[in-house]
C-alpha cells in the first residue's frame, strides 16, 4: 500500500556556511600581519585566477598574463631576511602555499618552485658568491627561479637513466639536454623577462 504525503517547505531555513577547509582552526596561529597576507593571496586567487583556470588546465597551458599582476603582489619578500626580503615564517609560507593550491595546484606549484626550490636553495647553499646577485632579483620578481627535474624518457626518476649532463668548462656550465626539453627554453625566455 503507498501512502502520499506532503512536505512542508520550511521558509525559515538557514543557508548552509561558507566551507572552511582549516578543520583543527589552524589560522589562528597567524599574527594579524599574516592573517592578512593570506587573505590578499586569497582575494587574488578568487579574483584573478578562479575565473580563467579552467580553460587553462583543459588546454595543458599555464596563464602567464598573469604574472605581473602576481609578481606584484611579491608574496616572496616575507620567505627570507636575505637579498631585501623582510623575512618571516614557514608557517605563513605553509599558509600561503595551501591558499594557492585551495584555487589551483599549477599557481602553487609555480610560486614553490620558484620561492622554495630556486630561491630556496641559493638561500640555504649558495651559488658561489653570487647569491646577492641572483637572488635578490628574484625577489623582486625581476627573474624567476626555474627548477628542472624530468625527462622526456625517464620523468623525474633520476636512477632512469636520465641524460642530461652538466659539465664545467671554466667559470661556466655547459648543459646538454634532451631535444624534446628545448621547447622550455620559451618558458625561461618569457621568465627572463617578466622583470624587464
Amino acid at each position: 500500500m503507498t501512502t502520499a504525503f506532503a512536505i512542508k517547505e520550511d521558509k525559515n531555513v538557514k543557508p548552509l556556511p561558507a566551507p572552511n577547509s582549516d578543520f583543527y582552526q589552524l589560522v589562528d596561529v597567524l599574527t594579524h600581519d599574516e592573517l592578512t597576507v593570506v587573505k590578499q593571496v586569497r582575494t587574488y586567487m578568487e579574483t584573478k585566477v578562479q575565473p580563467i583556470i579552467n580553460k587553462y588546465w583543459s588546454d595543458d597551458a599555464f596563464p602567464f598574463e598573469l604574472l605581473p599582476s602576481f609578481k606584484n603582489c611579491l608574496w616572496v619578500d616575507w620567505v627570507f631576511k636575505a637579498y631585501g626580503c623582510a623575512g618571516g615564517s614557514q608557517k605563513l609560507f605553509g599558509f600561503v602555499a595551501m591558499e594557492l593550491a585551495r584555487v589551483d595546484a599549477s599557481f602553487c606549484t609555480f610560486f614553490g618552485v620558484h620561492s622554495g626550490l630556486a630561491m630556496g636553495s641559493i638561500y640555504l647553499d649558495g651559488i658561489g658568491g653570487a647569491e646577492a646577485e641572483v637572488a635578490a632579483p628574484m625577489a623582486r620578481w625581476e627573474k624567476i627561479g626555474c627548477f628542472g627535474l624530468t625527462e622526456p624518457l625517464v620523468g623525474s626518476g633520476t636512477s632512469g637513466g636520465m641524460t642530461t649532463t652538466a659539465k664545467r668548462e671554466g667559470d661556466t656550465w655547459l648543459l646538454k639536454w634532451a631535444e624534446a626539453l628545448d621547447r622550455q627554453r620559451d618558458v625561461v625566455r618569457h621568465f627572463d623577462h617578466l622583470g624587464s
